[in-house]
C-alpha cells in the first residue's frame, strides 16, 4: 500500500475534534476447486483479508468542522475512531488468529506488521472507549481525543508500511497472487 496517511489530526485540533465504533474482522473469500489456492494461498487470503479494513484507514477523510462545533467535533472523532478501531482491531486479531505459516518469510511478515499495528491498535481502542465514557457534550474529552488522534497519526505515519512485503518479497508475492483478498488491497 503507497502510504496516503495523512497528518489531518493538526488541522483537527485546530478545529476542536472527536470519535469511534468497532467492526467485524472481514471473512476470506472460497473458490472453487478447479480455482482452490494452494494451502499458502489459503493462509495468504486470511493474511490479507485480517488486513482489509486497516487499508480502509488511508482512504478515510476527517470531516470538516467548524471551531467551537463541539457537537461537530464529537461527530467527526466518532467517524474516525469508527473507520480506524475496527481498522487495526481487526488486523491485529485477524493476524494472530492465523494458523501456521507457509514459510519462514510469510511468518516474520505477520509478526512484523503485528509487532507495527498492536500498539497503536493499543492507543486507537483506549482513546475510543475514552471518548466513548464521556458525556455527549464534554468539550474537553473532544479536545483530549484530537490530541490523542493527533499522536495515533504521528506513530502511523512512523510505522512501516505493512504492503511493502507483498510487493517486494517474491515468495509473498506469489501467494499473494493466488489470495482473493490479496485483490483487495491496495497496491
Amino acid at each position: 500500500m503507497r502510504r496516503s496517511f495523512i497528518l489531518f489530526a493538526a488541522a483537527f485540533l485546530l478545529a476542536g475534534c472527536n470519535g469511534a465504533e468497532p467492526a467485524a474482522v472481514a471473512p476470506s473469500s472460497s473458490l472453487p476447486p478447479s480455482s482452490a489456492p494452494t494451502a499458502g494461498g489459503s493462509w495468504m487470503d486470511g493474511f490479507c483479508g485480517s488486513l482489509i479494513d486497516f487499508a480502509k484507514i488511508g482512504d478515510f477523510k476527517m470531516p470538516d468542522v467548524e471551531q467551537g462545533d463541539v457537537a461537530g467535533a464529537r461527530k467527526a472523532m466518532d467517524e474516525a475512531f469508527g473507520v480506524f478501531a475496527p481498522g487495526f482491531d481487526n488486523a491485529v486479531t485477524g493476524l494472530k488468529g492465523l494458523g501456521q505459516a507457509p514459510s519462514a518469510e510469510a511468518e516474520n511478515a505477520r509478526k512484523s506488521i503485528v509487532d507495527a499495528l498492536t500498539p497503536i491498535r493499543d492507543q486507537v481502542v483506549a482513546a475510543k472507549a475514552k471518548l466513548d465514557a464521556a458525556p455527549k457534550d464534554d468539550k474537553t474529552a473532544a479536545a483530549e481525543a484530537a490530541v490523542s488522534f493527533q499522536r495515533i497519526g504521528s506513530d502511523i505515519n512512523d510505522m512501516p508500511d505493512p504492503f511493502q512485503q507483498l510487493e517486494t518479497n517474491a515468495s509473498l508475492k506469489t501467494l499473494a497472487a493466488q489470495a482473493p483478498n490479496c485483490k483487495k488491497l491496495p497496491s
